[in-house]
């Protein structure tokens, strides 16, 4: 009769775990808003991008080649910009957004870099 007990007692704790374990794993999940970027700062972010790229082609300072290189991003910054300002863009969207703001970014650093 005990070892029956003890069978009993084992099964209850086990159901006990399985019917926890997936309140505890949802708990230690972020929270998917927080995953997601932010509007307003990446449409600073946006708005910064296309002042620099704007400064860098009235400076002067790079050559014919690279001076093309920011005539080219220009206009992708100033979409980008664009469509951000908007005042409904999807999740999705905004996503992708971030995805070719970060792009932008890069090669216009990289274009700064040969500013200096």
């Amino acid at each position: 009769m005990n070892r029956l007990n003890g069978r009993m007692m084992l099964m209850a704790w086990a159901v006990i775990g399985c019917a926890l374990a997936p309140a505890v794993a949802l708990a230690q999940l972020p929270n998917v808003g927080s995953m997601l970027p932010d509007k307003t700062q990446l449409l600073e972010q946006a708005q910064k991008l296309v002042t620099e790229l704007t400064a860098m082609k009235s400076s002067g300072k790079l050559g014919a080649a690279d001076a093309g290189k920011v005539d080219s991003l220009l206009p992708k910054a100033t979409a980008l910009n664009t469509e951000l300002a908007k005042p409904q863009v999807p999740p999705s969207r905004l996503a992708q957004l971030a995805g070719q703001l970060g792009d932008l970014q890069k090669q216009a650093g990289a274009l700064q870099g040969l500013m200096k």
